[in-house]
């Protein structure tokens, strides 16, 4: 059985962090992250059609994630020399390998979280977007 190396990172949390595993569990634990890719997966999208679609999400948190998207390298901004401005955001070949860990997440879920666990999950309570601390922002 794999352990992940967690026998190296059981210490305090800042330690989890560093590690390649902690990076990504505290990236993919950010449910707006997991929404902008499963939106770009489907195709290159404007600023305010990405806003829309994703609904309840201010502009800035919105802009900050997409940034933070961007320096990891996983969505590209391509900008238009337009008058008014046009900026588009797509995945990068990186990006849309984390269609592959969404998949996996969702068949998971069917798996284990399908309707028969439905009662037991209706009592914990819903996180909301942007409640959990991820280190991407308090936005």
């Amino acid at each position: 059985m794999k352990t992940f190396g967690l026998e190296q990172t059981t210490g305090t949390p800042e330690a989890c962090a560093t590690a390649p595993l902690g990076r990504a569990i505290r990236l993919l634990g950010d449910v707006w992250v997991l929404l902008i890719v499963m939106h770009l997966l489907q195709g290159s999208m404007r600023f305010n059609a990405l806003r829309t679609e994703l609904g309840h999400i201010s502009s800035k948190t919105l802009s900050h994630r997409l940034k933070v998207l961007e320096e990891l390298g996983f969505v590209q901004r391509r900008a238009f020399l337009e008058i008014p401005p046009r900026v588009e955001y797509h995945l990068t070949e990186h990006g849309r390998e984390l269609g592959e860990v969404i998949e996996a997440i969702e068949r998971f879920g069917t798996k284990y979280l399908s309707s028969q666990h439905a009662s037991t999950l209706e009592k914990c309570s819903p996180v909301s977007p942007g409640t959990v601390e991820t280190g991407l922002g308090d936005t």
